[in-house]
């Protein structure tokens, strides 16, 4: 668990920068008072720590010891620990991304349109996500931020009988990729849990 995480509601940072004097610049979500970070935030907060320099690709702390102040007046900080967590769940995805594209022959790349979905894809900086490699390190026009996308499907395959046979036949085509099987999983795991472009 986070130390100051906190799901995507009111009072959650959402927007993370550093100014050239090193202070926090913060924007919260309905505009209160900071009560934590959601996740937003913290892939914010990592790209700019990267960014400025505070945190090294292996994501420990530069000079601050292991805990940095986010917000002093309402205690919220971030933790050389909270990174470790980040890190482990950047990995996980970051390998499954490497055990798909390898098992289909495809670099990174070769991917025409990366769509992000869900709230939390919606919301995402793509630059901030590039530059901690949570997502590959391809240009704006090929990343789609579509939002929720479940509720999407939902609505085509109730709206449009041709739509829906035309989703429940691309459904037969499906095919489940074992992660943890992959000859490469931990190698692409490791390697995932540092903080740099993919």
């Amino acid at each position: 668990a986070i130390a100051c995480g906190m799901p995507a509601l009111d009072g959650a940072i959402e927007d993370v920068a550093l100014g050239s004097d090193g202070a926090f610049q913060l924007g919260v979500i309905g505009g209160t008072a900071p009560q934590g970070i959601c996740g937003s935030g913290l892939v914010d907060l990592l790209s700019e720590l990267l960014r400025t320099g505070r945190m090294n690709s292996m994501g420990r702390f530069e000079d601050t010891g292991s805990r940095i102040t986010v917000d002093a007046a309402r205690d919220i900080f971030f933790l050389e620990s909270d990174v470790n967590e980040l890190a482990q769940a950047k990995g996980a995805n970051v390998a499954g991304l490497q055990v798909v594209c390898n098992t289909y022959g495809i670099d990174f790349d070769e991917i025409d349109v990366f769509y992000l979905a869900g709230g939390f894809g919606r919301h995402l900086k793509v630059e901030a996500s590039r530059r901690i490699g949570l997502i590959p390190n391809l240009p704006d026009s090929r990343i789609v931020q579509v939002g929720n996308a479940a509720i999407e499907g939902a609505s085509i395959a109730l709206l449009s009988r041709s739509r829906r046979r035309e989703l429940e036949e691309l459904v037969t085509r499906v095919e489940h990729c074992r992660l943890e099987t992959h000859p490469s999983f931990f190698d692409y795991f490791v390697e995932g849990c540092q903080f740099k472009a993919v």
